[in-house]
């Protein structure tokens, strides 16, 4: 019996380490909308401006991933400025469809804070004012000794505002200011992990729209180990 088991037992490690091991294969692989995706090809490089250029293949599909720097850090798409960027497309060369994380009208998906403000009350129904589009609130809990923000999370994301948009919120001292960095059809965001011995691992996650506003997405992006040019 003893040996039965040790038996099963090596094979058990033996098959876990054929697993682990075409699992570590260097690879480019998503959800796209929701359907597993893998490259077939792939080509790593930096551009003459500095930009880490990441590049996947299958068939008639392409997808890019550009991020301002090859170094290790997070890198927001879909906002104001185009160093950092995803661009999906498919087709033939006389037929292609591109999608990509461009400015565009929209409800706001990511924001950040540039200012706290002084004089607010706690709510759950702060209103944004400026921008380009309406509709934006925010749940907040405030400094009971100022009134400066303390938290805050949406609870509406509004429309038609567009990356780089400034907002203040409505009450208080009229002085807390927000910032739109991407809406829901257009963003995404790449997590570089690791590079080292000429390869780079992180990942990625983007929605992507083109002309007509239609929209696709990439969801638990991974790059591993992919080597660079």
């Amino acid at each position: 019996m003893k040996k039965i088991v040790i038996v099963l037992l090596g094979m058990f490690l033996l098959t876990s380490c054929v697993n682990e091991t075409e699992d570590n294969t260097p690879t480019i692989q998503a959800k796209f909308n929701n359907v597993n995706w893998k490259a077939k090809e792939t080509n790593v490089s930096v551009d003459a401006s500095g930009s880490l250029v990441i590049k996947a293949y299958r068939g008639s599909e392409v997808l890019v991933l550009k991020t301002s720097s090859p170094t290790v850090g997070t890198y927001v798409l879909g906002t104001s400025s185009i160093t950092s960027m995803g661009t999906y497309s498919v087709g033939s060369a006389l037929n292609v469809i591109e999608y990509n994380t461009r400015v565009v009208p929209g409800p706001v998906f990511r924001y950040i804070e540039i200012a706290t403000g002084t004089g607010y009350s706690n709510t759950n129904s702060a209103q944004a004012l400026g921008g380009s589009g309406s509709g934006f609130v925010l749940k907040v809990t405030t400094d009971s000794s100022t009134g400066s923000i303390a938290t805050h999370e949406v609870k509406a994301r509004g429309s038609n505002y567009v990356a780089g948009d400034n907002v203040i919120l409505d009450g208080g001292d009229g002085n807390a200011r927000f910032r739109v960095l991407n809406v829901q059809q257009s963003n995404g965001v790449v997590v570089i992990d690791k590079v080292e011995n000429g390869t780079i691992t992180g990942t990625f996650q983007l929605n992507a729209v083109n002309d007509s506003g239609d929209v696709v997405t990439f969801s638990e992006g991974v790059f591993y180990k992919v080597p660079m040019n």
